[in-house]
């Protein structure tokens, strides 16, 4: 397979605090670490000392192949000539939430945030966690984590949430089989909906919310009627493979693309192995409109779908990221930063941000070039991460917010 390598800067986690430290006469000086990466290359391990400037505030004396700037308290640009990487932005979150949360035992993990969702008007979070723990954070101005309004009902993993259009209901669902609406303000849950038999992996809110979908280690994708709380369709997918996600072409160009005008919309469903297509027309017995198998040595992870380039994208085990124009499904162009598998994508615009099982979290830009050619560039690397898998993305108008293995929420 023919891999292109994306290099990928790394730089110590709590560097912040030694910025503090030295601004504040703790310490005289110190250095932080910089790493940089490309395969085929040689790593770069840098230095720069942190020291005092006269008048206040600190400068950096940058070493060992690196060069570092700082441009605000939480934004810098690193460059490392070695590897061709020029004014790289590197940004530290810009505030950092910690859900409340107690362990059922001393010898229960930390909290792993599964998924998050902004609210539509962005003043609070939707937080999903292990053994039933999901509620609201509120997030505005003069927020209190404290406040989160937990949703008691969940007994098991909750994998997936979402926020109806209203921003006033939620939806949540996980490995108990059950799929969730909540009253955002109360926390009651007037509707349960069940019937799958496995771990539900991935819900979609079909226009306003009257309808939902749901996708499941049972194998099946299924299609609810929210008001009435019944089940109105169910497709089976070929040798029931576990559904790890399920992606929604609805805009006119998709669905031309792939020769279906007429319907309302098509259904990605996506499985470890591959993926299958499915018409929004096709009753509870049909078979999808197309199959796809993925045959890149790995196991998909996570997916996005980008309208405006007509793009699928997929993440796997390996640490691939594939890049498909719908024109040429089985014609993927593959690029990784390194062999950490690939937990977490998500679009905007063109824009597309992406975690790994090591943390690493960055914004990548996708370009289509002439001649069907897909170009994939590293635009912002999110510090503040040690080592620990960045499993959820929610993008507000001015804001972007991750999550994942520690249990901190981070907003660049």
């Amino acid at each position: 397979m023919d891999i292109r390598p994306l290099p990928y800067i790394d730089i110590q986690h709590d560097a912040l605090s030694v910025f503090d430290d030295v601004e504040q006469g703790v310490v005289g000086s110190e250095d932080i670490w910089v790493s940089g990466y490309k395969a085929g290359s040689s790593s770069v391990h840098g230095r720069a000392r942190v020291v005092p400037r006269e008048g206040g505030g600190t400068e950096i004396r940058a070493r060992d192949g690196v060069e570092i700037k700082r441009l605000s308290k939480t934004h810098f640009e690193v460059s490392i000539p070695a590897l061709h990487l020029d004014r790289i932005p590197v940004k530290f979150p810009r505030a950092v939430i910690h859900p409340p949360y107690t362990k059922a035992s001393k010898l229960s993990p930390p909290l792993q945030v599964n998924s998050i969702a902004l609210s539509p008007n962005g003043s609070h979070l939707l937080v999903g966690g292990p053994d039933g723990y999901c509620g609201v954070i509120p997030v505005g101005p003069g927020a209190n984590a404290q406040d989160m309004i937990q949703f008691k009902g969940h007994v098991g993993d909750v994998l997936d949430v979402h926020w109806f259009p209203s921003g006033e209901v939620c939806l949540t669902t996980g490995s108990d089989l059950s799929i969730r609406i909540w009253g955002s303000k109360d926390g009651i849950n007037p509707r349960t909906l069940t019937g799958h038999s496995r771990a539900v992996t991935s819900l979609y809110i079909v226009g306003v919310g009257k309808q939902i979908l749901s996708g499941s280690k049972d194998g099946t994708v299924r299609l609810w009627e929210v008001g009435a709380s019944t089940q109105l369709k169910r497709w089976n997918l070929d040798h029931i493979r576990p559904v790890e996600a399920v992606l929604v072409i609805e805009d006119d160009h998709g669905k031309a693309v792939l020769g279906a005008q007429e319907e309302e919309r098509l259904v990605l469903v996506l499985t470890q192995v591959g993926m299958e297509i499915w018409n929004w027309s096709t009753p509870s017995s049909g078979s999808p409109r197309q199959s796809l198998e993925w045959q890149l040595g790995s196991n998909l992870v996570c997916g996005a779908y980008c309208p405006s380039l007509g793009i699928l994208v997929t993440g796997h085990t390996n640490g691939v990221i594939a890049v498909r124009r719908l024109e040429t499904l089985d014609k993927p162009t593959l690029f990784r930063r390194n062999e950490s598998p690939v937990y977490s994508l998500a679009f905007k615009d063109t824009a597309l941000y992406a975690g790994t099982a090591a943390g690493l979290p960055c914004r990548l830009e996708v370009s289509l070039k002439e001649g069907d050619q897909i170009s994939l560039e590293v635009k912002e690397e999110f510090a503040g991460w040690e080592a620990v898998g960045v499993e959820s993305w929610t993008i507000g108008q001015d804001s972007m917010w991750c999550a994942g293995g520690e249990g901190g929420i981070r907003r660049y």
